[in-house]
Formats: structure tokens, C-alpha cells, sequence
């Protein structure tokens, strides 16, 4: 806002600008008020705006307006609330698909009161784990056969390694669990159902699920291997021994 006195030579510069004066008001310094009382020149700048008033419909309103005129709706915040639960489970359970939700003009979500009405109250944390019979728990040891490359070679040793472990955990433990861990999350069983069936903390039965059961077979076939030519080529050794000490010491013949 620029403020010049109607006595201000300064005052013509002020005029020849295109600003609009308002004719008949204290800004006008032609106007008889703004004389009569000595009062300054004032220039108001106005900016004008035009708004255009529509009874139709606006591109905010969704086609489905009317559908959701006829269905008792409620808003996704207020189903919650009926709920007592969050209003971000509710938002889940829709997009998974569990509960069926309509959107509305700005996009909220709105449910059906007949399918609120009849819809479980959602429970907190995870779920109850399934229990399995111990028939159940012995099929586990099947699943091992996906594990395993379809490799000819080492297949066979590999599942025959798996049947003696099976029947005799004591010769490996560690092998044994991880086998044990491996067929009981392909069964389903959570990671503390198989650190109370293993007798294991459940951070170790985490940390066995994300070990190779691949590499644990090939290393325990190759360990057995090395030690089966050990202990071969130790037989050829004092077999040799042998021979040695019977060729330098003849037996006495019997006088």
C-alpha cells in the first residue's frame, strides 16, 4: 500500500500508474471527501475472481453414490470403533479380501452395516498354531526328498543317509536336527512347536531353517568317505607291518 498527500508534488507519478481508483471514496484524490477533510490519497489495488456456482454434480462424486445411498454404509473409522480394533486391520482385511468395503467420492472406504454386524471381532497377535499328531510328525521326514538336488549320484546315498539318521539320531545329533527342522517347516509347524519337539531354543531352530540341508548331507557323505580311505590305507599299513615282521623273524622250528 502506497500512502502520498494530496499536497505531494510527488503525487502525479502516483496517478499515471494503471491502478484503479475507487470514484467517490477517501483513495479517489478528485472525490470532495478526500478534499474537504485533508485526508491522504490511498491506492487499493482489487483482484476480482469469478465463481462459477454448478447444481449438477461435481467430478468429486462418484458414480456409485446413489448405489451407496441405498445401502446402509458405515465409514471405515466408526466400523472400527464398533469393532474395537484398529482401523489399519480393518484396511487389511480388505485387501486381502476378507471383508468386502465399498469406496466413496474422496476415496474413504464404507461398509455394510448388515456385513459389519455379522463380522468376527478381529483378535490381537498372531493366531493359535495347528497342532499335528505324532503320525503327522513322522510323514515329515517324507518332504526331505524335495530338498535334495534330483542329482542320481549322490541321491541315493543322501536318502539312505537321511533313513539312518532317522533310525538312529544318536550317530549325528547335529545332522539330525537340522533334517528335523527342515520337515517340520515344510509340515508347518512353527519355530517353537519345533524347539519344543527338538528340545532346542526357537532361535536355534530359526538359525538351523536357514542352514543348506544340501551341503550338511554332501559334507557328512564326503567326511565318511575320507575316513573310510583312512581307515583303509592305515589296514594296508599294518598289514604290511605284518609281513615285514614275519619275513626278519622266521618261526623256530621245533627241535
Amino acid at each position: 500500500m502506497f500512502i502520498r498527500h494530496r499536497d505531494d508534488p510527488r503525487r502525479s507519478d502516483v496517478q499515471h500508474q494503471r491502478i484503479p481508483w475507487i470514484p467517490g471514496s477517501e483513495s479517489d484524490p478528485r472525490s470532495h471527501v478526500g478534499r474537504g477533510r485533508g485526508s491522504p490519497a490511498r491506492r487499493v489495488p482489487f483482484h476480482i475472481y469469478t465463481i462459477s456456482i454448478q447444481k449438477g454434480p461435481t467430478h468429486l462424486e462418484s458414480a456409485r453414490f446413489g448405489e451407496m445411498r441405498a445401502l446402509r454404509l458405515v465409514k471405515l473409522d466408526k466400523a472400527a470403533h464398533r469393532l474395537r480394533c484398529h482401523v489399519e486391520t480393518l484396511r487389511v482385511h480388505i485387501r486381502t479380501g476378507r471383508l468386502r468395503a465399498i469406496r466413496g467420492p474422496h476415496g474413504a472406504y464404507y461398509v455394510d452395516a448388515e456385513v459389519l454386524a455379522s463380522y468376527p471381532r478381529p483378535h490381537r497377535g498372531w493366531p493359535a498354531p495347528e497342532k499335528f499328531a505324532e503320525e503327522d510328525l513322522e510323514r515329515s521326514w517324507s518332504f526331505v526328498e524335495g530338498v535334495l538336488p534330483k542329482a542320481r549320484v549322490w541321491r541315493d546315498r543322501e536318502l539312505a543317509l537321511v533313513d539312518e539318521l532317522h533310525a538312529h539320531p544318536e550317530r549325528n545329533r547335529r545332522l539330525y536336527r537340522l533334517i528335523s527342522v527342515h520337515c517340520l517347516r515344510r509340515l508347518g509347524l512353527t519355530f517353537g512347536q519345533i524347539a519344543a519337539e527338538l528340545g532346542i531354543t526357537p532361535r536355534h531352530a530359526r538359525r538351523l531353517s536357514d542352514a543348506s540341508l544340501f551341503l550338511a548331507l554332501r559334507r557328512e557323505l564326503v567326511r565318511r568317505d575320507k575316513a573310510q580311505t583312512q581307515a583303509a590305507a592305515l589296514a594296508m599299513r599294518r598289514q604290511d607291518r605284518d609281513l615285514l615282521r614275519r619275513r626278519r623273524w622266521p618261526p623256530r622250528r621245533a627241535s
